[in-house]
């Protein structure tokens, strides 16, 4: 197993964790943490720096280990990579860039509204509702892009046969739930759609690892 190989089984295993986490925290520790914008403002305001790590670890350290692992799966020894590879490897990118984008109005806006320098009132909660419509219109709880980025990773992975073909087709199986949330009412099923990426993370940390050069 070479460096980036070894890099890239890391970065699975790494983004499964940051699943773990964010789906426990969500379903289990604040379960009312998606019940609108003035019930996210009351979860915050009591654990404002839980949410913070939080979304650091869901966002920002997911979004890294993603592009390791997506560089480490599109590595070829062709000189050039293929069109499918290049488009695959810029919605890596662009991903990436989403989710960063994301997390970091989160995190910032945490800081901003709940650090202590900012009183609280209807104000704040006339500001944090702006805020929570920004969120949700770069998409905060829809994972279509995610399911476009699970689509073209697994095409790569049948047409290369890095790694098993089974695998590619539970990777289109789970994108499913992700294009299922770009309708509101069902944006529920993105919690299948992160169970679901979880396991294949996993399985694909794990041939990884098993694999040789």
């Amino acid at each position: 197993m070479n460096n980036q190989q070894r890099a890239g089984a890391i970065a699975s295993f790494i983004c499964a964790s940051s699943f773990i986490i964010g789906l426990c925290l969500v379903l289990l520790i604040v379960p009312d943490f998606n019940d609108g914008p003035d019930q996210r403002f009351k979860v915050l305001s009591q654990s404002s720096l839980l949410m913070q790590v939080w979304y650091f670890l869901v966002y920002l350290v997911f979004g890294v280990s993603m592009l390791i692992l997506s560089i480490s799966l599109l590595r070829t020894k062709s000189k050039e990579p293929s069109s499918l590879e290049q488009i695959t490897m810029l919605m890596s990118y662009l991903w990436s860039c989403y989710i960063f984008a994301s997390g970091l109005i989160a995190i910032l806006s945490i800081e901003f509204l709940f650090s202590g320098h900012f009183k609280l009132g209807d104000t704040s909660l006339d500001l944090w509702r702006d805020i929570y419509s920004i969120q949700m219109g770069l998409g905060e709880g829809a994972e279509w892009v995610g399911a476009i980025w699970v689509v073209l990773i697994n095409t790569c992975i049948l047409k290369t046969r890095k790694l098993p073909s089974a695998l590619a087709y539970f990777g289109y199986f789970i994108s499913i739930f992700g294009f299922f949330t770009l309708v509101p009412v069902l944006q529920p099923i993105g919690a299948i759609f992160g169970l679901l990426q979880i396991i294949w993370f996993l399985i694909v940390g794990i041939l990884m690892f098993r694999q040789k050069t």
